[in-house]
């Protein structure tokens, strides 16, 4: 509704984070906890990632271009948090280990 109604969001960026930093690694653990299934997180260097993506017949300007991204998503300069679910929605945001639990209970990674 928020997004929906009136001009007060209109030609923003709203940057909506949870209410701690998490790596992959750390997010990877917690579904892992909350599953009792062993699971690991390893991470592939983008340029590899690169690789492959053009192994797979995809475009080599593409892939540079998401290599790019990646490599800007990794390396931690965007790592910060934000009021954005809170000035939307008028609440803290839900931490990630919340919904893991509540997920996992509901058999989301059963299979």
């Amino acid at each position: 509704m928020a997004l929906t109604s009136g001009d007060a969001y209109v030609g923003r960026t709203l940057e909506l984070t949870g209410p701690r930093l998490l790596s992959f690694r750390e997010a990877v653990a917690e579904i892992s906890g909350a599953t009792g299934r062993e699971l690991a997180y390893i991470p592939v260097p983008a340029r590899d990632y690169g690789d492959a993506l053009v192994g797979f017949g995809v475009p080599p300007e593409e892939a540079e271009f998401l290599v790019e991204v990646f490599e800007g998503l990794l390396d931690g300069r965007n790592a910060r948090l934000t009021d954005g679910v809170r000035e939307v929605l008028g609440r803290a945001p839900r931490d990630f280990g919340d919904f893991v639990r509540e997920a996992a209970a509901a058999g989301v990674w059963k299979g």
